[in-house]
């Protein structure tokens, strides 16, 4: 496999661009690799390799110009212009999002759904609920545009059929549960459980 096309290269350029994302906010002009791998969760050598993959960045010793950088990786994951989020489910997990925003990515939710129509007019973060059936009516359709899952259990395959039918191609599943897609549509998941299952068992480790 080509390294450029890793997902876990590219999940640690990702964090990267967190971080130098915060660096420039707070007025750093240049920051080092041990600067990027401490909250990365990586080592300055891994940095290093990972930048080396695409291109030359900054100078030996010197340390890398965090605003140059920022710029550079967010062209090599093509997030220079981030794509409209459609939310589907307006209860508790969804109305969070939609309050919250998706923190440090530059991600904005445009729009809210639910299936349920005692949902729909009510607000959610500066938007409104809509039903679903509206989802027909979104201007450009849902192609370029991320759908997000967070329904009630059991109602995630019901949400990616409702995606899907309307033409969006990438999803995200905050549902832990069996969904189905077709083969040309991108589904990944957050798994919040599974990460608080490896925490615990690395807490009993140490006991």
């Amino acid at each position: 496999m080509n390294p450029a096309n890793s997902e876990a290269v590219l999940r640690r350029l990702s964090h990267y661009a967190r971080c130098l994302g915060l660096a420039v906010a707070d007025g750093i002009d240049t920051v080092t690799s041990e600067y990027l791998a401490g909250p990365c969760g990586t080592t300055s050598a891994s940095v290093r390799k990972d930048l080396s993959i695409f291109g030359e960045f900054g100078k030996r010793g010197s340390g890398y110009p965090a605003r140059d950088l920022l710029r550079e990786i967010r062209e090599v994951l093509g997030i220079t212009e981030t794509p409209p989020l459609v939310l589907i489910g307006a209860g508790r997990v969804g109305r969070a999002i939609a309050e919250g925003g998706i923190p440090g990515g530059g991600y904005t939710v445009e729009a809210v759904f639910d299936t349920d129509r005692e949902l729909t007019g009510l607000p959610a973060g500066g938007l409104i609920v809509r039903h679903t059936d509206e989802l027909a009516g979104m201007e450009g359709g849902l192609e370029d545009r991320i759908g997000i899952i967070a329904v009630t259990p059991g109602r995630a395959q019901e949400a990616a059929d409702i995606l899907v039918g309307f033409g969006c191609r990438s999803i995200l599943c905050l549902n832990m549960e069996p969904v189905s897609v077709p083969e040309d549509v991108t589904l990944r998941r957050t798994e919040m459980a599974t990460e608080l299952d490896l925490l615990t068992h690395a807490m009993n480790s140490r006991r």
